[in-house]
């Protein structure tokens, strides 16, 4: 009996498994494209950090996997490459394989969204293993493709932002500090990733040698990591602060900042900021003669950077600050040194070496420098084009234009007369006594004529090659403002639609409280049967703009939303 019920939990359990597997590989294919993208960006941010266990991995992402929506197949194959990645913590053929997959998959469902995702998250594992010369045409192509859509339209944009100012930032490239001011638009604040934003322009600073900017930046990103409680972002600045103070010659500060980073780094076992801060404490420390101390930090410096193939620029500083301390007075040690010195170097050569990052910054600079010439081939091209065609016209063009403007002012003058009159005799049948909502209905329609009128004049006009056509435009914007719905109006409009739907009005006001007279407006307006179009046309604003009114309205009431319609079409 009990080997029977240990049976029936395990098939509930695995039943449940199955069930709540299915249940999530449907839901990412059901989401509209609106909240597709908040959706797909709240799975990476949990996932962000996956562990080494790639098996457990595939299991929690399996409802990706069975989802019948292309969108979950490309986040599948790209954060289990991230999870191989960090498995492996090397290069590796898994991770590649998914990366270039998933990459491959969002160009085919043609996403420019999931296009410069994909790629960013490919870049940021070649980036972490210092893979700089494959990543650079990579990052340019993608920082070329998110020029094309706007930053609502990205998934992650504070982290797409930031890691070009990290690329541009390795390459000392000053665009920079524009992609990281760029990205702390839209990022939290307080928060850890923010003050480390503006600790990584306070480094742009310091490597342009703007000491001052650079204490100011690193200062407000400290400010942070304080308030916030960040104690691994503060023992980062402490070193990047350490190093104002070397330049400005305060050696003693820059010691006790340093050795503060590497206590901080210990304690968290943050070995990369510890390497890092040991290195630059060795540096200082062999200028005020202190080798004894000097060797004792590189020893445990140097351990560190075996430890990685990826720390192999470091370790080489490590070595060339050893033999300094060595000066020939051990050949035996200075030999293996030197051969192991050697070792590292040919490897830099094809990975992250100088060669390497001069290269990149080249390919950058050629980049730019094609995209200039291009443009002022082309202009010239045009140039010459135009240059042809204006000789040949030019008599033309200005009898065409004399004769457009006297043609466009005459029509103009007469519209704008009809249209007046129009207006005129629609408000005084207003201002009678007998004015009712109908007259105000019937008053609405004809302004909504009148504005379609003149808003297709204005494109006529728009289109028009006359000398003219600006002056023209102006005048006409000033009847169509003329035209659209007044504070004036609206008051007057309210006024009679309360006379004759007071008890609708009353119902909204005491069930809806909480509604603005933006509101109000589109609601009226929507009980007399206008549509979007409509009511877009008398407010003076776009159809979405209604349209974003409404779905906020919708977000605002929750449940109740569905009532104000009920309202609306039968009260």
């Amino acid at each position: 009996m009990i080997f029977c019920t240990k049976k029936n939990r395990l098939f509930f359990v695995l039943f449940a498994i199955f069930l709540s597997q299915n249940l999530h590989a449907r839901e990412l294919s059901q989401y509209s494209s609106t909240d597709l993208i908040s959706t797909i960006e709240s799975i990476i941010i949990k996932e962000n950090k996956p562990k080494k266990d790639t098996v457990e991995l595939k299991k929690r992402l399996a409802y990706l996997e069975k989802s019948s929506s292309k969108a979950s197949s490309i986040l599948y194959h790209a954060l289990l490459a991230n999870g191989f990645s960090v498995y492996f913590d090397k290069i590796n053929k898994r991770s590649e394989f998914y990366y270039l997959k998933s990459i491959e998959e969002s160009k085919k469902l043609n996403d420019p969204s999931l296009i410069i995702w994909t790629q960013l998250n490919y870049s940021k594992y070649l980036y972490f293993y210092c893979q700089i010369d494959k990543l650079i045409p990579i990052v340019l192509k993608t920082m070329e493709e998110s020029n094309k859509i706007e930053a609502s339209e990205m998934i992650l944009p504070e982290e797409t932002f930031k890691f070009f100012g990290w690329i541009m930032s390795t390459v000392e490239d000053n665009s920079a500090i524009v992609y990281y001011k760029k990205s702390m638009q839209y990022m939290e604040k307080p928060s850890s990733e923010y003050a480390g934003v503006l600790n990584a322009i306070g480094n742009c600073y310091f490597r342009n040698k703007d000491l001052t900017n650079a204490m100011r930046y690193f200062n407000q990103s400290e400010a942070i990591a304080l308030k916030i409680g960040d104690s691994v972002r503060y023992a980062k600045i402490l070193g990047d602060k350490a190093l104002v103070y070397e330049k400005k010659r305060n050696l003693k500060d820059a010691v006790s900042f340093l050795k503060q980073d590497i206590s901080y780094s210990q304690k968290f076992k943050i070995d990369k900021n510890e390497m890092y801060a040991s290195i630059l404490l060795a540096k200082i420390l062999l200028k005020l003669k202190n080798t004894f101390e000097t060797e004792k930090i590189l020893e445990r410096a140097g351990k560190i950077a075996s430890s990685k193939s990826y720390y192999r620029s470091s370790l080489k500083e490590i070595i060339e600050l050893k033999l300094s301390i060595l000066n020939g007075e051990n050949p035996g040690k200075e030999l293996l040194l030197r051969r192991q010195l050697k070792q590292i170097e040919e490897y830099l050569l094809k990975t992250n070496g100088n060669t390497v990052l001069q290269r990149s910054y080249w390919l950058i600079q050629k980049k730019k420098y094609e995209n200039d010439t291009n443009k002022i081939r082309l202009e010239l091209e045009q140039g010459e084009k135009i240059k042809i065609i204006l000789i040949l016209i030019s008599v033309l063009t200005i009898v065409l234009s004399l004769i457009t403007y006297s043609y466009l002012n005459k029509k103009l003058h007469t519209k704008k007369i009809k249209l007046e009159n129009d207006r005129l005799l629609f408000e005084k049948k207003l201002n009678d006594a007998s004015s009712d909502i109908n007259t105000y209905a019937e008053y609405l329609k004809n302004k909504n004529k009148q504005i379609s009128i003149l808003e297709n004049e204005l494109e006529e006009i728009k289109n028009s090659s006359s000398i003219y056509q600006e002056e023209e435009k102006i005048k006409l914007l000033e009847i169509l403002n003329s035209h659209l719905m007044t504070d004036e109006n609206w008051n007057a409009f309210k006024r009679e639609f309360i006379k004759q739907h007071g008890d609708f009005y009353n119902t909204v006001m005491e069930n809806f409280p909480e509604l603005k007279e933006s509101n109000l407006k589109i609601i009226m307006l929507q009980k007399l049967d206008y549509n979007n179009y409509e009511i877009s046309s008398l407010l003076g604003v776009t159809v979405d703009a209604i349209k974003k009114s409404k779905q906020r309205l919708k977000k605002k009431l929750g449940d109740r939303y569905e009532l104000l319609f009920e309202i609306i079409d039968y009260k």
